[in-house]
C-alpha cells in the first residue's frame, strides 16, 4: 500500500530537514559503519589495491547514466585501451564515496552531490576527475487541471526526499519562475520516486518531479508534464567520474586508459544506440522498447562526450548547499575537479579521432 510522509510543521521543519540532511556526522557515522562490510564486499586489502595495477571501479544505480561504464566493460572498451578493470556494484552515492575513501575502490561514476558535500565537509583527498552528465535530466508531471508552472503554487509536489537530486531539480527549476518550492508549494517527501504515480492516483500530491522513465509512465496514464527541466538546460554536476588525489598520483597513466575508454563508450552511446541498447537492457533488465528509446534520449541530451567538468554544475551545488552550510558561499568550483584527464583527451587529439576528424 502506498504510504506517504508529510511534513506536518512548516517551512520551519522542512528547513530542519534540509539542515539534518546536509550535517557532516552522517558520513562520518557511514565510514565508521561500513569500513568492514566494504573490506569485505571487495574482498582486497587497501594495501593489495595500491600494490596492483588493477582499476576497482564502481557504478551505483542500474539508471541509463551509467550506462557508458556498463558499454566499456561489455564492448571490450577498457581492454582496447590497456586499462584491466574490475567493476562492481555498490548500491548509493554515500556508500560509493565511502568506498573511494576508504581506498578499496579506485574510481567511481556517481552522482555529484555526495562527493561534493563530503569534500566540503573535510574528506579534502577526494576529487572529481570527469563528467559524464552535465545537466538535469527530469521533469515536473502532475494532473492535467494544472494549466501551467504559476499554478503549482499551493500545490502539493512529491519528492522522494530532501537532498534528493529531485528536490535540487525541483529548487533550480522552479526558481527560474521565481517560485521557491521551501515556501510557495507544500512538500510531500515520498521515500522513492516510484511512489510518485500511486501517488497521483491516490490523489495524496497534486504533481511530483521525477526521472525518465517515469515521466513515460505518468504520460501513459494520462498525466501531463507541467515543466520539462531537461529542456532548461541546467547545468548540474549529475554524474562525475571519482577517485582521490592519492589514487590519481598512484595510479595516473591506469586512469588515463580508463578515461579514454569511457570517453568512447560515451561516443558508443551517442552514436550506436542499437548496441547501446543491448548493454542498457542487460543492465536494467527494461524490456519494454519505448521505454528504453525513451530514457536514452533524454539522458543523451546530458552526456558530455568530452569528459569535461563543467564548474557551473558544481557552483549550482554548492549554492543549493549554501542555504544551510554557509561555508558553502565562499567554496570554489576549481577545488573539487583535477582537470588532467580531460584535458590529454582534447588536447591529444583523441575526441576529434573518435568522431573522424583529424587532430
Amino acid at each position: 500500500m502506498y504510504q506517504h510522509q508529510r511534513l506536518p510543521c512548516g517551512a520551519w521543519c522542512r528547513d530542519r530537514s534540509q539542515k539534518e540532511w546536509f550535517e557532516m556526522s552522517a558520513l562520518q557515522k557511514l565510514l565508521a559503519l561500513t569500513s568492514i562490510a566494504l573490506a569485505v564486499f571487495f574482498g582486497s586489502s587497501k594495501q593489495s589495491v595500491a600494490q596492483s595495477s588493477t582499476i576497482t571501479a564502481f557504478y551505483t544505480a542500474h539508471v541509463v547514466s551509467m550506462a557508458p561504464m556498463w558499454i566499456a566493460n561489455e564492448t571490450g572498451l577498457f581492454k582496447k585501451h590497456g586499462a584491466d578493470v574490475r567493476l562492481v556494484y555498490i548500491g548509493s552515492g554515500p556508500l560509493g564515496t565511502t568506498s573511494i575513501l576508504s581506498g578499496e575502490a579506485d574510481i567511481g561514476i556517481i552522482g555529484g552531490f555526495a562527493p561534493i558535500r563530503a569534500i566540503l565537509g573535510g574528506a579534502k583527498n577526494l576529487v572529481i576527475i570527469g563528467q559524464s552528465k552535465n545537466a538535469m535530466v527530469g521533469a515536473i508531471v502532475g494532473r492535467k487541471e494544472i494549466a501551467g508552472v504559476q499554478e503549482l503554487k499551493g500545490k502539493r509536489l512529491g519528492i522522494d526526499r530532501i537532498g534528493s537530486n529531485p528536490d535540487m531539480y525541483t529548487q533550480a527549476a522552479l526558481s527560474r519562475f521565481q517560485i521557491d518550492p521551501l515556501k510557495d508549494l507544500s512538500y510531500v517527501q515520498m521515500g522513492s520516486t516510484s511512489q510518485g504515480i500511486p501517488a497521483l492516483k491516490a490523489g495524496s500530491i497534486d504533481a511530483f518531479t521525477t526521472t525518465p522513465p517515469y515521466d513515460l509512465f505518468a504520460q501513459r496514464l494520462g498525466f501531463k508534464v507541467i515543466l520539462d527541466i531537461t529542456a532548461l538546460k541546467i547545468p548540474f554536476a549529475a554524474t562525475v567520474l571519482l577517485s582521490t588525489r592519492t589514487t590519481v598520483a598512484r595510479k595516473q597513466a591506469e586512469l588515463a586508459k580508463f578515461a579514454r575508454a569511457y570517453a568512447e563508450a560515451i561516443h558508443t552511446f551517442l552514436t550506436n544506440p542499437e548496441v547501446a541498447a543491448k548493454v542498457v537492457q542487460k543492465y536494467t533488465k527494461v524490456e519494454d522498447k519505448e521505454i528504453l528509446t525513451h530514457s536514452m534520449a533524454a539522458e543523451g541530451k546530458a552526456m558530455e562526450p568530452s569528459l569535461q567538468v563543467d564548474p557551473r554544475g558544481i557552483e549550482l551545488i554548492l549554492e543549493l548547499i549554501g542555504k544551510v552550510v554557509p561555508q558553502a558561499t565562499s567554496a570554489k568550483a576549481e577545488d573539487f575537479y583535477d582537470p588532467r584527464f580531460f584535458t590529454e583527451l582534447r588536447d591529444s587529439g583523441f575526441l576529434k579521432r573518435l568522431k573522424g576528424e583529424k587532430p
